[in-house]
Order: structure tokens, then sequence, then C-alpha cells
């Protein structure tokens, strides 16, 4: 049986921009992307939702891998925030979540009526 996990993701903009590549980005110190990365297994489903609109799920994915971003001021093996389209925000992420099978739920209207401050939970 697959885990399964709550990955908020802001307005979704920068979301639907990189789910074309089948990437989300976290940042790797803050506790529940830990938790994450400790238990996360290839086959575990990733379920997005917007903030700030009852919980609703605009996507479900399956997870591949982490990958870690390496992005130096010299040398740049990883896509940078700007190619993933990352432009809304920020933030710190350092860690690439790879999946794949992304199927779009906004017309579902699906609410998981979550709250919390917590970026990634099960």
């Amino acid at each position: 049986m697959p885990n399964h996990y709550l990955f908020r993701v802001g307005d979704g903009n920068n979301f639907c921009n990189s789910s074309k590549k089948g990437i989300w980005g976290i940042n790797s110190e803050l506790t529940f992307s830990k938790s994450f990365l400790s238990k996360a297994q290839s086959g575990d489903l990733l379920w997005f939702v917007k903030n700030q609109s009852k919980g609703q799920l605009i996507a479900v994915a399956t997870f591949i891998e982490i990958k870690q971003r390496i992005i130096g001021p010299l040398v740049t093996l990883t896509e940078t925030n700007e190619e993933l389209g990352w432009t809304n925000g920020d933030g710190n992420w350092d860690t690439e979540v790879h999946f794949k099978d992304l199927y779009n739920l906004t017309s579902c209207k699906l609410y998981t009526e979550i709250k919390g401050t917590s970026n990634i939970r099960s």
C-alpha cells in the first residue's frame, strides 16, 4: 500500500508551471520536509492542495524520487527557479520531488478542509 502525502502549493501558479516537468520543490531543512524525505518511497501518492481554498485538491501524482538541486554561482547542474517557472515567491527550494502520472483534480471540486501551516503532511 502506498503512503499518501498532502503538499501545500501556495496559489498553485508555481506548481502549474513545473508540473509539466513532473517536479515540485521543497526546503529540506524544514521539519515536515525531513519527515517526508526520510519516509517517502517510489509509488507513494502525492496530493497537491491549494492554499486558502479550504484545502482544495488540485492534483494527484505518483512519487518517483528525490533529487538535490545544484545551483551555484558558477555552475548550475539542475534547472533554475526561472526555468521551472517558479517565479511567484522567493523560497529556498533546495530539493526536487519528482513525480509521474499527474492527474488534474481542479474540476472535481474536492476539499480536504485541512488547517495549519504544515506544507507537507501524511
